[in-house]
């Protein structure tokens, strides 16, 4: 009744702490015969193609591409149902002030220059915004440009960032400092004045 080791804490939103026991399970068989270390979350590899994505302005920008010519990017996203809970093999202690996050990163890609936008591209369905304060760089010598339909030469594409998820990572909160501490030390101070008092009566 062990099959499907990965429902002891994910599937179903079950986010309950495994057994020792599970654990050792578990270990062994996501880690293989070659003994491969295991993600606390995990995560899957996926390439991608997208028609566009968000820069370090968070502005929508439009990637390049030209028929079967596409940008790709290798994205590694949580697996499902993992996002928001709890993170596996962690002491028990910290199992519940853990959870699953989605990490990012940002990748160098040829987008199209937001100042090149006309109006005919207004139905991308993404709102025209204006960059602020980010430097991009003109591709003036890109040849791709010159096959375009419309072209505006060097300054239609534009070397950018996107955003790319990166990964699964485990965050930990710390737990909140208790008042019950600042009250014992009041105490404490007034114990020994106290004592100092008696001392000074003998």
């Amino acid at each position: 009744g062990q099959e499907g080791g990965e429902s002891f804490l994910y599937e179903g939103g079950d986010s309950r702490r495994l057994t020792h026991r599970e654990m050792q399970l578990l270990l062994r068989r996501e880690g293989g015969e070659e003994g491969r270390p295991v993600d606390c979350c995990p995560s899957v590899e996926e390439m991608v193609e997208p028609e566009g994505g968000k820069n370090k302005n968070d502005m929508y920008v439009v990637l390049f591409r030209n028929g079967d010519m596409r940008q790709r990017f290798y994205e590694y996203s949580c697996k499902e149902n993992v996002v928001g809970k709890p993170c596996r093999f962690l002491d028990k202690r910290l199992h519940n002030q853990s959870r699953c996050v989605q990490k990012y990163t940002y990748s160098y890609a040829i987008v199209k220059n937001p100042a090149a936008t006309t109006s005919a591209e207004s139905g991308s369905g993404e709102p025209s915004r204006h960059h602020h304060h980010h430097r991009s760089h003109h591709l003036t010598g890109l040849p791709l440009t010159t096959s375009t339909p419309d072209s505006f030469g060097g300054s239609e594409w534009v070397l950018d960032y996107i955003r790319v998820r990166s990964g699964c990572g485990c965050e930990v909160m710390p737990k909140p400092k208790k008042k019950r501490a600042t009250l014992n030390k009041g105490k404490k101070t007034k114990s020994k004045k106290f004592f100092s008092d008696d001392d000074l009566q003998t």
